[in-house]
């Protein structure tokens, strides 16, 4: 059975699954250079029939990750914070017609209806797909059940705790499932006005950055300047619900009278201190979900998704407490990986199926070597055709060169994994602040590292935990004193790391190219970032990447087997 995933609103994208397994996932964004693109996939989908052979018609269903009416640019929490007069008034209305917000069900179903409400219909989302070709029925998934599907489904749990947080969707902010033999079963769910994500949104604009794409920064801040002040004022405004379990507005505010709320009460503090005691917030709450969940289910796996476990320091926590044996993170945590967690759901009840441990997210499109010649010669670039990149990509690393990395599939989700990479050599410790400049960026956290697989428990502490969560760069661990000492440029201020593994048989170009930088140093990894500058997609065509060499983000760039260099 064939089952076309999409999503159309915030990160939109699309994939194709057959027979349960995904063969294309890819975001919007990467094609139409909109960072979080919202509207209808057109280019990604395009791509996927291209890349797939498949033809609109060969679709058996289409599956999307919202049951209510999907978020639309406009949304209120995604603009001006104060622009959601009209959203408070239903919700403050609810609250009078249903009692406290904490009887989940009753004011799911209204908030579905305020969704509907402001936002667009499913006719228009359905319009789109006849128009592309695809009659295909469509089938719509609780949003926060296709995350649960996509983590379940991918972690190669078979019996798991199914954990999601995000910011909300379907009236929703989080729920509990217990995954069993293939199937999963919800056993609690919390409403959006419990939202860890809107809490985080409301810190990541307090501090000043975009709280839709600059979360990550809060997490890498909070290491900076330790208060407990800031601590004990949040834990005023938010905590956990240990008889439920669910993550707990403790005032019930939202939206602008929560932002002037917080602001009020943690004026005079930096934003060092405010990250602090937010990130402590929310790994004590989180964890205690996570604690009391486990007492309740027996369950010591861990499978994740939803925005929230885009915090890889939470995750590091969550793996390190003493009643988790292993957990898995979905790769594509946040709404874009919804496209597969849906088409998961939808093939597990047509047809059962047991969870899948992925190897790898290389889901995207891939480039011909015909593409590769044309883009070539449209810039002032010099380029060679090698036999074997690894060599000169392990030599150029041993150089101190910043390497631009394209090849092969391109990746599904929010991190760089060594296909459309940026990648440079991890001792300099200063290298957070040179090369963030030089990619117009503003970050907070060191550049993490890619290491050859066997030798990351040398640079690693209680990695064999993680080590399925570690392929794709979801979760940090401590550095050994070993990884302190030979690779500085990649530990945090609070000794971590968060790490992305390659082996010979799922990432073979960019594990012999480490192979070759350790025979020239002896270091078995390399600092990795997006191949992206600042507010910019990670690279999907050719010129993307010839881009950035030619604007001086990189040194040197290969591409497949060309080594490319400024004229």
């Amino acid at each position: 059975m064939k089952v076309l995933g999409i999503h159309d609103g915030k990160d939109a994208g699309v994939c194709l699954l057959i027979d349960g397994k995904p063969v294309f996932a890819a975001n919007e964004e990467r094609f139409s250079r909109k960072k979080l693109h919202f509207g209808f996939p057109h280019l990604s989908l395009a791509s996927l029939f291209e890349t797939t052979g498949i033809k609109p018609a060969d679709i058996d269903r289409v599956s999307v990750g919202f049951k209510a009416m999907v978020e639309t640019a406009d949304y209120p929490i995604y603009s001006d914070i104060d622009d959601s007069k009209l959203f408070q008034k239903i919700f403050a209305r609810v609250t009078r017609l249903l009692g406290p917000l904490t009887s989940t069900r009753p004011f799911v179903k209204a908030s579905q209806f305020a969704l509907g409400v402001l936002s667009k219909n499913k006719q228009a989302l359905q319009a789109d797909l006849e128009k592309a070709g695809i009659k295909a029925p469509v089938e719509y998934v609780d949003h926060h059940r296709s995350h649960a599907a996509s983590a379940y489904y991918t972690s190669g749990f078979t019996d798991a705790l199914v954990i999601t947080a995000d910011g909300g969707g379907d009236g929703l902010a989080g729920s509990i499932y217990i995954g069993k033999g293939g199937t999963l079963e919800m056993v609690n769910e919390w409403p959006r006005v419990h939202s860890a994500g809107n809490f985080w949104f409301l810190i990541t604009n307090l501090c000043g950055f975009d709280p839709i794409r600059h979360g990550g920064k809060i997490t890498g801040l909070a290491a900076y300047e330790p208060c407990e002040d800031t601590y004990k004022i949040l834990s005023e405004f938010y905590g956990h619900d240990p008889a439920r379990p669910s993550f707990l507005n403790k005032k019930h505010i939202l939206f602008g009278d929560a932002y002037h709320a917080l602001a009020k009460a943690l004026e005079g503090y930096s934003i060092y201190q405010i990250s602090y005691g937010a990130q402590k917030v929310l790994e004590e709450s989180i964890c205690g979900v996570v604690r009391k969940a486990v007492e309740k289910t027996g369950l010591r796996k861990l499978a994740l998704a939803g925005g929230t476990f885009a915090n890889v320091r939470l995750n590091q926590i969550i793996l390190e407490m003493d009643c988790v044996d292993e957990i898995f993170i979905h790769p594509h945590m946040g709404d874009g990986g919804v496209t597969v967690g849906s088409a998961l759901d939808v093939s597990a009840r047509h047809k059962p199926m047991l969870p899948s441990a992925i190897d790898d997210v290389f889901w995207g499109n891939a480039t011909d070597e015909q593409t590769i010649i044309e883009s070539l010669a449209d810039y002032p670039v010099e380029y060679e055709r090698l036999d074997d990149p690894a060599p000169v990509i392990g030599a150029c690393l041993a150089d101190k060169k910043i390497v631009g990395l394209f090849n092969g599939r391109m990746e599904y989700g929010p991190r760089s994994l060594g296909h459309r990479s940026i990648i440079a050599e991890p001792t300099d410790p200063t290298m957070m602040d040179w090369l963030n400049k030089r990619l117009e960026r503003t970050e907070f956290m060191p550049f993490a590292p890619i290491i050859i697989e066997e030798d990351a428990p040398d640079y690693f502490e209680n990695f064999e935990r993680g080590q399925l969560a570690a392929k794709f760069m979801t979760l940090c661990f401590d550095c050994t004193e070993h990884g302190k000492k030979m690779a500085p440029g990649i530990v945090h201020k609070d000794g971590s790391a968060r790490p992305q593994t390659v082996n010979a048989s799922e990432n073979l170009y960019v594990y012999k190219a480490l192979q070759e930088y350790k025979k020239l140093t002896g270091l078995s990894l390399g600092i990795n970032t997006s191949f992206n500058k600042h507010e910019e997609p990670i690279v999907c065509h050719p010129r993307d990447a010839i881009d950035e060499l030619v604007r001086g983000g990189v040194d040197v760039l290969f591409i497949e087997n060309y080594r490319v260099v400024k004229a």
